[in-house]
């Protein structure tokens, strides 16, 4: 045997052993080697030159497909070897293709990994970061809190130094240690404020021993007092037989008193004052009342003195209200998400909260002669601050007739008592603003309807001025203080007023009856003749549209003497195809200034004051021309006995067959402008003559 056999079963026996310990290795330990293997490859290997490799792989691919393909096409015996040869080089490409593709899978694991363990690092990082910051936010409110630390001894209110060192004794304020040393300066004040108190303490003590003392005696003393009670009440049941016989009314006044107690001031004081002068006119002439319920009227005092005592006790206690303000604020949140309520219904809520009367009112009844009565039921207004007034006319005869019993209506009788004062709007200043703060787009004569009308005169009845300059020291007051003189002067002269008032509309009433019905009957002393052609066949009351239409009245509106605050009616006075129509106007303060009439005549066509000098000559005689010297008042009745006369004299004077002439009349028409004798002197039978 040669060396190459010697060599050949040597190589023998080393594969058969390398193979022996082959088998011997598992799969999993064959893969595990085999994935170490490629993982350290790839690490070791580059990826940009393996990246070229891959490229250059996939185009030699490409290159033998396409040999593959034109061989395929030949289909020769020689090329079926090249196809089976380009076969085996494309496998092998394709082993090294994924080969590649399992080293780049490697290595993007490998960087994942890595990626992973560097946020995890970066996570850790900044999480010490935050516990840092944290730890060092803590500390920051640590220190803050230890600079805005506040000792007890702080919130105490020492005596000023300059007092300490005064009233103290030596041993407490020592200077010559406390002068140089504050900490010592501080104690020592704090021990001489805790003498003291000790002190205030024991005086305190003394005071409230004594307090009980005064206490305990007013208990006895009531209690004697509440056993006296049935004792005065069974005296006054036995007096009662004796009131009824003297008609005193004292159990009513101590009634009325204690609703009295119950008043808001204004409207004591009207009480009051209105009060004292019926007890000095008597009961035949004024009457005064109280009315309304006296229940609600204790709740509501009640509640204000409550409300009045929590302002002061929200003063005071401002650091609590701090405190809870959280506690309210959710509080509020959940009763708004369980009470569910409208604009509309808040907005009404909020009007009649605004527009709230006082349970109480305070009834005022002037009376006349013939019994006839006004009751003025008198109104507070407790936000408004203002006094309102309604009214109910208490006659003691029918009354017949429309326009007759218009002047006796309650707002006719009031209107205007005082010039210019008509109750359509709020005399105080503030009412508008209020009622705007309260989301009320309407003014406030709107409601004037519905709470009644808040008359100047009825303020100042209750002491209330508005316009009246102020003091300084008043202005600070929330409330305006009702005046005792000014009650005083005001209800006196409000009562003669409208007892004249009342007297010359029950005048103006009996009238207006006779005029209705066709009766025409002069004031006393009034000169007029026996006899009179014309008639009054219509007299009625008209509205202010229908008199502001008729051309002739245009004049007097413009001018202002008449507005729609004026009593309006129209009067038809006939004489064969005369017709003379009047339209009167009565102020409110009548007969203190006389109506004025405007007159149009149908006869011959339509003739007025604008287009016929004899028509203006009748005007200027029954509106202005009255002898104030003889004092003869100029009444209604009057009037119309005037005018009557001035017609026939007019017509008569026309030279008409058909008003033939039945007076004495010395000229008929005298001067340049043609006047008539529309005077008439009391002489003989009575002549007429030129003013």
């Amino acid at each position: 045997m040669g060396k190459d056999d010697v060599s050949t079963k040597k190589r023998r026996k080393l594969n058969t052993s390398t193979s022996n310990d082959a088998s011997k290795l598992t799969p999993a330990d064959v893969y595990k080697k085999v994935v170490e293997f490629e993982e350290s490859e790839a690490q070791i290997r580059s990826a940009e030159k393996d990246a070229a490799l891959f490229k250059k792989i996939c185009q030699d691919m490409r290159q033998i497909f396409s040999d593959v393909a034109e061989l395929k096409a030949k289909g020769t015996d020689e090329g079926k070897e090249k196809i089976n040869a380009k076969r085996i080089e494309a496998s092998l490409q394709l082993v090294a293709l994924k080969k590649l593709n399992r080293l780049e899978k490697v290595r993007t694991r490998a960087g994942r990994d890595a990626l992973h363990k560097e946020k995890q690092r970066v996570d850790s990082t900044h999480l010490l970061l935050q516990n840092l910051l944290y730890e060092a936010d803590h500390l920051d409110k640590e220190v803050t809190k230890c600079l805005q630390f506040k000792s007890k001894d702080e919130e105490i209110e020492l005596v000023p130094l300059k007092d300490f060192y005064k009233d103290a004794p030596i041993e407490i304020s020592r200077p010559e240690v406390t002068k140089t040393d504050e900490h010592q300066l501080q104690l020592a004040r704090l021990e001489w404020e805790l003498k003291q108190r000790r002190e205030l303490a024991g005086v305190c003590s003394e005071l409230v021993a004594s307090k009980e003392r005064v206490a305990a005696a007013i208990a006895a003393a009531r209690s004697r007092l509440d056993a006296l009670a049935p004792h005065l009440r069974d005296v006054l049941k036995a007096t009662k037989p004796l009131q009824e016989c003297l008609a005193l009314r004292l159990d009513e006044k101590r009634d009325e008193t204690q609703a009295a107690a119950l008043l808001p001031p204004p409207l004591f004081l009207l009480y009051a004052n209105a009060g004292a002068y019926s007890d000095a006119l008597g009961a035949k002439n004024v009457t005064v009342a109280i009315a309304g319920d006296e229940d609600e009227a204790r709740r509501l005092e009640q509640l204000t003195n409550e409300e009045s005592e929590v302002v002061v006790s929200n003063d005071s206690d401002s650091d609590q209200d701090n405190n809870d303000e959280d506690h309210r604020d959710s509080k509020k949140k959940r009763h708004h998400r369980t009470a569910k309520i409208s604009k509309e219904e808040r907005a009404e809520a909020k009007k009649k909260e605004v527009l709230k009367k006082h349970p109480l009112n305070v009834h005022v009844t002037v009376k006349n002669s013939d019994e006839t009565a006004v009751d003025l039921i008198f109104s507070y207004m407790i936000h408004l601050k203002i006094v309102v007034v309604k009214f109910i006319m208490n006659v003691s005869k029918p009354i017949t007739g429309v326009s007759a019993a218009d002047v006796l209506n309650g707002d006719c009788i009031l209107n205007e008592l005082y010039v210019g004062d008509t109750g359509c709007d709020s005399p105080h200043p503030a009412t508008a603003y209020l009622l705007n703060v309260a989301g009320i787009s309407e003014q406030f004569s709107h409601f004037i309807s519905e709470i009644g009308r808040p008359y100047i005169w009825a303020q100042r009845m209750c002491g209330l001025d508005f316009m009246a300059v102020i003091s300084d020291k008043e202005k600070t007051n929330k409330n305006i203080q009702p005046s005792q003189s000014l009650s005083v002067a005001s209800v006196e002269n409000f009562i003669f007023t409208l007892k004249k008032r009342l007297k010359a509309r029950v005048e103006l009433m009996k009238e207006l009856q006779d005029l209705e019905s066709g009766k025409i009957l002069p004031s006393k002393g009034v000169a007029c003749p026996v006899r009179l052609s014309g008639s009054l066949t219509q007299w009625q009351s008209i509205t202010w549209h229908e008199y502001s239409q008729t051309p002739s009245t245009s004049f007097l509106i413009s001018e202002g003497v008449v507005s729609d605050a004026n009593m309006l009616y129209r009067a038809i006075i006939t004489r064969q195809s005369a017709k003379l129509v009047a339209l009167v106007a009565v102020s409110s303060d009548y007969p203190k200034r006389a109506p004025l009439f405007t007159l149009t005549l149908h006869w011959n066509g339509t003739h007025n004051a604008l287009s016929n000098d004899d028509i203006r000559d009748i005007e200027r005689v029954i509106n202005t021309n009255w002898d104030t010297s003889e004092k003869i008042q100029c009444t209604l009745s009057s009037q119309m006995m005037k005018l009557l006369t001035c017609l026939d004299v007019l017509l008569e004077t026309m030279g008409s067959p058909e008003f033939p002439p039945d007076k004495v009349i010395l000229q008929s028409v005298r001067g340049r402008n043609r006047m008539k004798p529309y005077k008439f002197l009391k002489q003989g039978a009575g002549v007429f003559v030129q003013y």
